[in-house]
């Protein structure tokens, strides 16, 4: 059986936007973290392209069928719920995807144009489309001449709550992105890994790190407190760890692989800017300076321990 109408509309908003946040990240991290953040990234714009690429509804003698991208999360309502429809326009702050309004459920992916439909439950559904008289018409065939709106709830009748959404879909797709998001954070507060080598020293983290020439440091010192940090310049701060591009008092701008409160530290500086590190068991910051006070005793400044 041949659907009475069937258009695509393809979400360039939602594309364009996630193309622009996705580079705007891309630009901001460092040479370093690059080819480390690369999957994830792609990974995020790949599941938010295949689940809001697009909207495709089919309209047929028994159901109005919509399904976003690939067909991830999709829902079906049955003509014969359906008492009444009309052309609206949404409001210019309702935004895309899937979204609740005052008294509707509103599913979009580009444009304000939607037609709404009005359920014998008393719930309404808009279906954003860049071609609201064709869906329109396409009713009309599948249903006949479109019955006086009627504001669901205003005889009397109660509203039934809001649902029928097919969440389940939508959650398959959410988990991946919400479990990447707090993997991420997870891996950028585990301690980096730290080597002294006799070409230099070498910090590697999720995504901020380096190699540093032995020939660039100039001085090491175990300090009893953390500079203080003036901002942020690049870097990841969460639940006590700092990690990456940050600006230092008295210092200027340097990388922190650090601890926050678990003294002592120790302050690597270079020909060009420092790196300071710091584990959370001082043991193992003391026994790094003095793994690194072996490897280049003349940087070690003086009067240090």
């Amino acid at each position: 059986m041949s659907p009475h109408y069937r258009h695509t509309q393809v979400g360039w908003v939602i594309l364009g936007v996630t193309a622009a946040i996705l580079a705007l990240v891309w630009a901001r991290l460092p040479p370093e973290a690059a080819a480390a953040a690369r999957f994830p990234l792609l990974l995020v714009g790949a599941l938010l392209g295949l689940v809001f690429s697009a909207l495709t509804v089919e309209v047929d003698d028994d159901a109005i069928c919509l399904r976003l991208g690939i067909g991830l999360v999709r829902k079906r309502i049955p003509l014969g719920e359906v008492t009444a429809w009309r052309e609206v326009r949404n409001p210019w702050y309702t935004g895309w995807g899937i979204r609740l309004g005052p008294g509707y459920v509103l599913w979009n992916v580009s444009g304000r144009d939607a037609v709404e439909l009005a359920l014998a439950s008393g719930r309404r559904f808009r279906v954003g489309t860049d071609e609201p008289a064709a869906l329109v018409a396409a009713l009309a065939r599948a249903k006949g001449d479109a019955p006086a709106w009627s504001t669901p709830g205003a005889d009397g009748s109660p509203v039934a709550p809001l649902g029928g959404l097919g969440w389940a879909p939508l959650v398959l797709v959410l988990v991946p992105v919400l479990g990447l998001v707090g993997a991420s954070f997870w891996l950028q507060t585990r301690p980096p890994a730290v080597a002294v080598r006799p070409a230099g020293l070498e910090v590697k983290s999720l995504f901020y790190g380096g190699t540093f020439a032995a020939s660039d440091l100039t001085r090491i010192s175990l300090e009893p407190a953390l500079p203080r940090v003036l901002a942020r310049t690049n870097g990841f701060s969460g639940a006590g760890s700092l990690r990456g591009h940050f600006r230092v008092e008295g210092l200027g701008d340097g990388l922190l692989f650090l601890e926050r409160g678990r003294a002592p530290y120790v302050l690597v500086r270079m020909r060009e800017g420092f790196v300071i590190l710091g584990f959370a068991e001082p043991e193992k910051t003391r026994a790094l300076y003095e793994e690194l006070a072996r490897a280049w005793p003349d940087r070690v400044a003086p009067g240090a321990p």
